[in-house]
């Protein structure tokens, strides 16, 4: 192994060693500390406590809330890493990756904390739980995807990819909570996703891109796509449960929905700014 390969690969375990920090800290927060530092680690939103606002997404009510949203936040940063090396950007996902730590908890609480309290203003519920920080990272997934796409293609593949896999995302949400299928929605769904496919099929076909060569690169990244959409579409089945209320706990989908926006936006952001 020449020397620029020792050098990648120990870039590389240094990376994946900042998500087994993330993740051994939370264990060790739920294993280690009493239950009445982590009861006061939660935001309870009839007293918020500022500190709260911060240190609430990394305590956990249970064992099994903990081992979901750990195996949820490896599982989207890992993905987002790896699309970030293949278009040979570890910066982006290295300053994403803290940014979204240091800023993301803060803000997630914030905007669950408004949004119950508009929606809601008779409960006081208590918030915790790393989900909504992981839901950025599945949204940081889309946006490496759509990158890794605009780097093979252009930016107007890309950007007729990532509405036809919004679209879907958001169909799915509507399946889990409405269930049936009216008309109008299965038209609009199914006029916005042929406009979409009619826009690939016209941005893949032009004479520039004929005339590239076609290469085994080019179906990988077809395979490797659709898992990655087969991904995100699981991750939205787990963010927004159809049963938001079971055994007791409550799933606070405001904070998944704010943390996956956050999470489109701000590596969208970083993307732009960050540079190799």
């Amino acid at each position: 192994m020449d020397a620029a390969s020792v050098d990648r690969s120990r870039t590389a375990l240094r990376d994946m060693g900042l998500i087994g920090v993330v993740a051994v800290v939370l264990v060790w927060i739920h294993v280690a500390l009493p239950s009445a530092v982590r009861t006061r680690m939660a935001l309870r939103h009839e007293s918020v406590d500022p500190v709260s606002l911060y240190t609430s997404a990394f305590v956990h009510l249970d064992l099994t809330h903990l081992v979901g949203n750990v195996a949820g936040f490896v599982a989207a940063a890992l993905v987002a890493y790896g699309l970030c090396v293949q278009i040979g950007h570890r910066r982006w996902f290295r300053v994403t990756f803290v940014g979204f730590l240091l800023v993301l908890p803060v803000a997630v609480s914030l905007t669950s904390y408004v949004i119950i309290g508009l929606l809601y203003p008779g409960i006081e519920p208590v918030s915790r739980g790393f989900s909504g920080v992981g839901a950025a990272f599945a949204g940081f997934v889309f946006v490496a995807l759509l990158a890794s796409l605009n780097r093979l293609y252009d930016y107007r593949v890309a950007g007729y990819s990532g509405l036809a896999i919004w679209l879907l995302l958001l169909f799915e949400v509507y399946l889990i909570y409405v269930g049936n299928v009216t008309p109008v929605v299965g038209g609009l769904f199914a006029v916005g996703w042929g406009a979409c496919l009619v826009g690939i099929r016209r941005e893949s076909t032009r004479p520039t891109m004929l005339s590239r060569p076609r290469s085994r690169l080019e179906l990988i990244q077809l395979a490797q796509t659709v898992l990655v959409v087969i991904l995100l579409v699981s991750f939205v089945s787990v963010l927004f449960p159809a049963e938001i209320v079971e055994g007791g706990a409550v799933t606070n989908v405001f904070a998944h929905a704010a943390g996956f926006g956050y999470g489109i936006g701000g590596a969208a952001l970083t993307a732009r700014y960050v540079r190799e």
